[in-house]
């Protein structure tokens, strides 16, 4: 059984993968673009760290295939919050 946040990012991908803006506007506040951004083929989640303020970071390794067809493996931490009851990924960001 997923984690609540490994099943938001589960559904957060499989939209990204054919750019299904309104699905991805219902789940994070910022897009994953296939074409700049990449697809993410697989992902294991790394680490969750809860905040004081009720959020949390959760880093996980993503296999993403590029446009240009590349695939490796990236390094991403997600910024997840409550929102109407449900979490929500407030931003993302690539770990250099």
């Amino acid at each position: 059984m997923l984690s609540p946040e490994e099943q938001l990012l589960t559904d957060f991908f499989e939209a990204s993968r054919v750019y299904d803006t309104s699905v991805m506007a219902r789940l994070s506040a910022l897009p994953l673009n296939p074409k700049t951004d990449g697809i993410v083929d697989a992902f294991d989640v790394q680490r969750v760290d809860h905040n004081d303020g009720g959020a949390s970071n959760v880093t996980v390794t993503a296999r993403v295939r590029r446009f240009d067809g590349q695939v490796g493996n990236r390094q991403l931490v997600f910024v997840m919050i409550r929102r109407d009851g449900r979490l929500f990924i407030q931003q993302w960001r690539e770990i250099p």
